[in-house]
């Protein structure tokens, strides 16, 4: 057993103990040939800049006389001090000085770097391979084997420090840190392996591991040392491995953690150990909340997720006083910690009713605070969202109708906070409303019609329209509050009360609200771009409007319903409530003071008010033959109902040509000129293969006259022009 522990002894000195003194040794011996050799470069430096006429264009002194002075006593001149012959550097003359320097400095960065680093990994692996191969022979019972890994730690780490010491800090702060990780190891072998030690013992040591290798880091401004460090603290938990009772003390390790992580990177000016922490407690603490979190435990996981969050956020604020080139770039980063901390929250809240609505309530609350302070307008558009969307999410899960008034009161309370921080800003701010605030305001009006929709429509149905009904009124008194401080914010508030009015009109009658309230909205929209001339706004209503028009024609084109009333049906009222909008909004670039500016805007407008005209008579055609199929033979009936339809086409198309020459705008003739090709189109090859004889001579006589009558109002159109050039 003597021999075989001498063995071990002699073995560890010579893989470790002599190669790291051999490496201090030749270190020192190399830092001082270069210190020699910076010493000449800096003399022939000084000598290369001494002026040639200092050394040649001096007077010649009278023999015997000498360049230092006047003659000795004893009459002979003192021997002449000679300066040394200049002799240029040495380099590689078949590259040039340049690549001399470049090559000069690779091979040092190779030579006090890599070959470094290199050294240190294969002594670490050669003495791994000598412990398993002495661990599978049984040389050396399981305490030593952990002993071992101390004793080589101690040895590495006394090793690193005495080569600080000696000026060579890079080598002695990368010895020092392999130290570290072979303590980790150690201590990692003696629980897990060969359980020596209970997971508290275990982990008490790899703090005490991680807390001597953070002291190291401070007192050698070693930022790679501390990174070490920043790992080991986050990977000591999971060294030493744990179960579900031990989820506040994983948190509360965490949080003193990221106490001594930001004492530590402050004190040094380290913004990259920020953002290595940040990232860690990112990645450890959803593990740790996958593997042992338990329900009861909801509020202490969210008292400690505030904690970190609001560290990170002060290390943020505090980083704008850092010089360090990457603050920018981490404090840019670190900007996230409020959408990671709300997510984390929802995770975590979510299944608990009351503490999710409250987390949301106060979250709105001091996000609403904080940016009206700051003068925040993207941010609270933001922050209604991130509220609104686990709102709706809440609402599709149905909850039983005692929670009814809580969903509902958190609405109003999430609103009202928003209303309320617009108006500061209004009130503080005398300018135009920001492009923002010209979202938020419909956003907040519209999102809470809809949230109190989702509630009350499960259960309280009949509650939705007068509550549509209070929202309107709300907002006319928010109108005219706003009209007293800033006449153009009042026009925004005014554009939400007509549609919430108009929406509780369609609540009331079981209709489309939605589309109702997105056509209404997308009026008010345009109407407020044309008076503001953002065209942004007016792209926007715009957007609101082609929605509403899809949802029409997804229901017009469905199914049609067994009870049906032509022209007094949802369907077409619908219809005609698009196309007064659209109307609405010709009207109002024909009358805006920019009207001749908007010239495409103006056609569009006109354009589709006409198609979703004809296809909402199209479609009440179909759907009335459709219904009485079964009163009718069906050829006979589908016979009839092509013939109205070509009939209806071309007389709205010549109806479209007169009212084009009346009002001298093209685009309605343009418009006809397409609906009669389409009719024709039809007739020659849908009514003609499908009609009896009657019906095609219907449908021919009927669609020539009305292209003869279109003609017609063509020619006189043109007889009334006078030819180019001809005089008035």
């Amino acid at each position: 057993m003597v021999a075989l522990l001498l063995t071990v002894v002699i073995g560890l000195f010579l893989t470790i103990v002599l190669p790291l003194v051999s490496l201090a040794r030749a270190a020192a011996t190399r830092d001082a040939v270069a210190g020699l050799e910076r010493r000449l470069a800096a003399l022939e430096a000084r000598l290369r800049d001494t002026p040639d006429t200092a050394r040649t264009d001096a007077p010649v002194p009278p023999h015997g006389v000498s360049p230092a002075g006047p003659p000795s006593a004893s009459g002979s001149a003192p021997s002449e001090v000679h300066a040394p012959p200049y002799a240029p550097p040495t380099h590689d003359t078949a590259r040039g000085p340049a690549a001399g320097t470049v090559a000069a400095r690779l091979e040092t960065r190779i030579g006090t770097r890599w070959m470094l680093y290199v050294g240190v990994a294969a002594l670490v692996i050669g003495v791994g391979l000598l412990i398993r191969y002495a661990f599978a022979n049984q040389w050396i019972t399981e305490p030593l084997r952990v002993a071992f890994g101390g004793l080589a730690g101690l040895l590495v780490f006394l090793t690193g420090r005495r080569a600080v010491a000696a000026g060579h800090r890079r080598f002695g702060t990368t010895l020092v840190g392999g130290s570290i990780a072979i303590w980790y190891l150690a201590v990692h072998a003696a629980v897990n392996l060969y359980s020596l030690l209970g997971q508290g013992a275990g982990f008490g040591l790899l703090v005490t591991v991680t807390a001597l290798a953070a002291v190291q880091a401070d007192r050698l401004r070693s930022q790679p040392l501390a990174t070490v460090a920043v790992l080991g603290g986050f990977g000591a938990p999971f060294l030493v491995g744990g179960d579900a009772a031990t989820y506040v003390s994983l948190l509360s390790y965490t949080a003193l953690l990221l106490g001594a992580i930001v004492f530590l990177a402050h004190r040094c000016d380290w913004p990259a150990i920020y953002l290595l922490s940040f990232v860690l407690t990112g990645l450890t603490v959803p593990i740790w909340h996958a593997q042992f979190f338990e329900s009861d435990a909801y509020l202490t996981a969210e008292l400690f997720l505030t904690l970190y969050a609001a560290l990170f956020l002060w290390v943020q604020q505090g980083m704008r006083r850092s010089s360090h080139p990457y603050a920018r770039w981490v404090r840019l980063v670190l900007w996230t910690t409020p959408a990671w901390y709300h997510v984390a929250s929802l995770w975590v809240l979510t299944p608990h009713r009351l503490a999710f609505l409250v987390y949301l309530i106060v979250g709105t609350g001091v996000g609403v605070v904080f940016a009206v302070r700051r003068d925040g307008t993207w941010s609270r558009l933001v922050l209604w969202v991130a509220v609104a969307i686990p709102l709706f999410a809440w609402a599709d899960s149905q909850p039983d109708p005692s929670w009814l008034v809580p969903a509902a009161l958190s609405w109003l309370a999430i609103a009202a906070m928003h209303v309320a921080g617009q108006v500061e800003l209004i009130r503080r701010v005398r300018t135009r409303l920001a492009a923002a605030d010209v979202l938020l305001v419909p956003v907040t009006g519209l999102g809470l019609c809809a949230g109190l929709y989702a509630v009350l429509a499960p259960s309280r149905y009949a509650l939705a329209a007068p509550v549509a009904a209070a929202l309107a009124a709300a907002y006319a008194g928010l109108t005219t509050v706003l009209r007293r401080l800033d006449p153009r914010a009042a026009r925004h508030a005014l554009s939400v009360t007509a549609a919430l009015a108009l929406a509780a009109v369609a609540i009331w009658f079981d209709g489309r609200w939605g589309s109702v309230l997105l056509a209404a909205q997308g009026v008010g929209m345009v109407w407020i771009g044309l008076h503001e001339q953002r065209s942004w706004v007016r792209a926007v209503g715009a957007l609101l409007l082609g929605a509403a028009t899809v949802d029409l024609l997804a229901q017009q084109l469905g199914p049609v319903p067994a009870p049906y009333s032509v022209m007094l049906n949802q369907r077409a009222l619908l219809g005609f409530f698009v196309v007064g909008a659209l109307s609405a909004v010709a009207w109002l670039h024909a009358r805006s003071d920019a009207g001749s500016a908007y010239p495409t805007a103006l056609a569009a407008a006109v354009v589709s008010a006409n198609l979703v005209m004809l296809v909402t008579l199209s479609t009440e055609i179909y759907a009335f033959w459709h219904v009485r199929a079964t009163d009718f033979r069906g050829a006979r009936s589908e016979f009839i109902r092509h013939l109205m339809l070509s009939a209806t086409w071309g007389a709205y198309a010549a109806a479209l040509t007169a009212a084009g020459f009346k009002r001298g705008y093209a685009p309605i003739r343009y418009l006809a000129i397409g609906i009669f090709s389409v009719t024709v189109i039809k007739v020659f090859t849908v009514d003609f293969s499908q009609l009896d004889s009657l019906y095609r001579i219907l449908s021919s006589l009927a669609l020539g006259l009305l292209l003869v009558g279109a003609s017609y109002l063509y020619q006189r159109q043109g007889a009334s022009t006078p030819p180019p050039g001809s005089g008035p």
